[in-house]
């Protein structure tokens, strides 16, 4: 499916941070779409269809947190598989980082394989093995990546983990020195925030353009603390530093592109969600829809797909 000028999307909303309902960061994917995203994207001449919620049902929930995510993430890859059977464009807004495992799975089975371009403050590699807190939302990259908790990630239709050849990390400011260990050890595709200038469009276009070919399906992940405190207030997980606000802007605005099938995942942290900070979070996701799909996927042939994933606390 290739996605040109004009899209049908359909939000897809995942009111869960980790397992957990109606409490923090799980009330984001509403702020968002209380903040008028909708209104927006329609304003922009594209048709907008009414959101899709996520609902985890009380029967199957379980005391272990994993499985339970495992239950999430399959049922937003059934709806991201659909949506993108259908020639929607699935924009995926996220309670937080550990519900990008299932939009992965949906690309994956709908594309016959997944990659993954990631921007994100952090890195969220970390396996039981490497992390100093146990937080799971420091885990979900590495679930992708098939180096921690296989039943999540076949739970979401990800049969197959996705390849370091085939995976990107973008923006990162704020990571543990075992995710530092982890990107040296393999062929992930980096572009920090400290090297993001004027030029990142054109940098990152440059560095994905080799991988294009690597995965016939892509989800393109965006936590939007990337662009720092300015563009999303009230961050719990606030990065570092990160790069010049005015040449993110200049780069997300100008280039639609085209993307092929696949899914787009961003993340909005904050404390609560407020319309404030959900009408910043929706404008920011906005303009990086634009600019990775005109710069970093769309002069490929490869496929990508759209998930938005927004939330108001960490991980």
């Amino acid at each position: 499916m290739l996605y040109r000028g004009r899209m049908k999307i359909i939000p897809i909303l995942v009111p869960y941070a980790g397992d957990v309902a109606r409490w923090g960061a799980a009330r984001g994917p509403a702020a968002i779409m209380q903040g008028g995203l909708a209104d927006a994207l329609r304003q922009r001449g594209h048709a907008v269809a009414e959101p899709l919620e996520i609902v985890f049902p009380r029967e199957r929930r379980t005391r272990d947190p994993v499985t339970n995510l495992g239950v999430i993430a399959s049922m937003v890859s059934d709806a991201v598989a659909a949506a993108i059977g259908e020639g929607k464009m699935p924009l995926v807004l996220e309670g937080n980082c550990t519900q990008a495992v299932g939009p992965t799975g949906g690309v994956s089975r709908a594309c016959g394989g997944a990659g993954i371009v990631w921007y994100d403050a952090h890195g969220d590699m970390h396996t039981l093995r490497t992390t100093s807190t146990g937080l799971l939302g420091g885990m979900p990259y590495a679930v992708c990546l098939g180096w921690e908790f296989a039943d999540w990630r076949e739970a979401a239709g990800l049969t197959s983990p996705v390849r370091p050849e085939a995976a990107a990390l973008i923006g990162a400011s704020d990571l543990d020195v075992e995710e530092e260990a982890a990107l040296s050890a393999h062929t992930i595709a980096r572009l920090d925030a400290d090297a993001m200038g004027m030029d990142a469009a054109e940098r990152t276009t440059a560095l994905l353009a080799g991988r294009a070919a690597a995965a016939p399906g892509w989800y393109v992940h965006l936590d939007l603390d990337v662009a720092g405190t300015e563009e999303l207030p009230g961050a719990m997980t606030p990065a570092p530093h990160w790069p010049p606000r005015a040449a993110l802007v200049r780069r997300w605005e100008p280039r639609a592109g085209r993307c092929r099938c696949g899914a787009w995942g961003s993340r909005h942290t904050i404390r609560r969600a407020t319309r404030n900070g959900a009408g910043r979070g929706w404008r920011s996701i906005w303009r990086w829809r634009r600019w990775v799909a005109g710069e970093a996927a769309a002069r490929h042939k490869s496929s990508v797909a759209p998930v938005c994933c927004a939330h108001p606390a960490g991980g």
